[in-house]
């Protein structure tokens, strides 16, 4: 009797070895492919520079460690697979916390993400900064913003139509292609 109830104890330990494992490998696989799947976020003076060398539009998140919607905008913006893979092609992205004394250089000086953050007219957080291939500042949107509309807004920035529409005509235009 003690040998069979030992063989069991054997051949559940194993079982429970094997099934941890294989736990724990697809969830490092799940892992890894949430990593390759991420934004590549950059600082914001190294954020800057690549813009300007590969002619893109660059994209400032402003954010503070307590912000709620910072969190739920990483996750659910930012997370977003199509966000992903349109801003990946189309932006350079920088991560700036407004409430750092970590000195960032930008234009020939060098300013602290507070003094960032006050330069851009942060005034809440979250906040997302969007400027040109030429470093020129285009707009803030202060506040969450939801993944399909800040699609929209990356489309009409990195698209450069803010030169040839307003942003309500470009709007209606991606709703009207969305529809047919």
């Amino acid at each position: 009797m003690r040998r069979q109830t030992f063989w069991l104890l054997m051949a559940a330990t194993v079982a429970l070895s094997v099934l941890a494992f294989q736990i724990f490998a697809r969830q490092n696989a799940q892992t890894k492919k949430q990593e390759t799947q991420a934004l590549e976020w950059h600082t914001f003076d190294k954020g800057y520079e690549r813009a300007l060398k590969e002619k893109k539009l660059l994209v400032i998140d402003f954010y503070t460690d307590w912000c709620h919607w910072c969190k739920v905008m990483d996750r659910e913006t930012y997370g977003n697979k199509t966000v992903i893979d349109y801003a990946r092609q189309n932006a350079i992205l920088a991560k700036v916390n407004a409430e750092t004394d970590e000195k960032y250089k930008f234009k020939e000086a060098s300013y602290s993400g507070r003094e960032l953050s006050m330069m851009f007219g942060v005034r809440g957080f979250p906040t997302t900064s969007f400027m040109n291939e030429k470093g020129e500042l285009l707009t803030s949107v202060s506040g969450y913003i939801p993944a399909e509309r800040f699609l929209v807004i990356l489309k009409y920035f990195a698209g450069n139509w803010y030169d040839k529409m307003s942003f309500d005509e470009f709007q209606k235009n991606q709703q009207a292609k969305s529809k047919g």
